[in-house]
């Protein structure tokens, strides 16, 4: 159930500029890096999978800002954020492993609630993965989902309508590797 949100973030992607979802494998990670060590931190896991789901964000935003900004090629910015995050998630993690065994997480409050024992889990991730393919049909029906779709589309014609497309690529990859790093936060957890 955690792969709907990485569909849902690669539709977003898709419907902006043509990139390459390498980034998908790292992103992931980095979503699980950070909120493993905010809950290990003792960070409320609600905080910790919203930090979570922004740093994944905020590397989407990297990884399209080295395309738009710095004009690297589309590919060559996806694997140079990739290499880079690599050691980045052991340094945010300052170990290769850490055990969230024992601690708790956005399901605990659930369990005791719903009484459903280990379908809590699946309860749930079944509402998140609703919840966001939602939220994306909704935000693709917006003035800005359609500035986005219409860039993914016809970029010419969308810089003709006066539609930043460059923002529009940043904006499409900040979104798009924030649920890939919720879906992280959420496995982490």
């Amino acid at each position: 159930l955690l792969f709907p949100l990485v569909s849902v973030g690669s539709y977003v992607r898709s419907r902006g500029r043509s990139f390459p979802y390498l980034s998908v494998f790292v992103f992931s990670p980095l979503g699980v890096a950070v909120t493993a060590v905010a809950i290990v931190s003792d960070v409320n896991p609600f905080l910790a999978t919203l930090l979570g789901t922004v740093a994944g964000g905020l590397a989407g935003l990297l990884s399209g800002y080295l395309n738009v900004r710095l004009r690297i090629l589309n590919l060559l910015a996806c694997i140079l954020t990739m290499v880079a995050l690599y050691s980045i998630n052991l340094r945010i993690m300052g170990r290769p492993n850490i055990s969230l065994y024992g601690e708790e997480t956005v399901f605990t409050p659930f369990e005791q609630f719903l009484g459903l024992g280990i379908w809590t889990n699946c309860v749930l991730l079944l509402i998140v993965a609703l919840a966001m393919k939602l939220f994306v049909d909704w935000f693709l029906a917006t003035e800005i989902g359609l500035a986005l779709r219409a860039s993914g589309e016809n970029p010419g014609m969308a810089r003709a309508q006066s539609i930043n497309n460059g923002r529009m690529t940043l904006l499409g990859m900040t979104i798009s590797n924030g649920l890939v790093g919720l879906a992280g936060s959420l496995f982490a957890q």
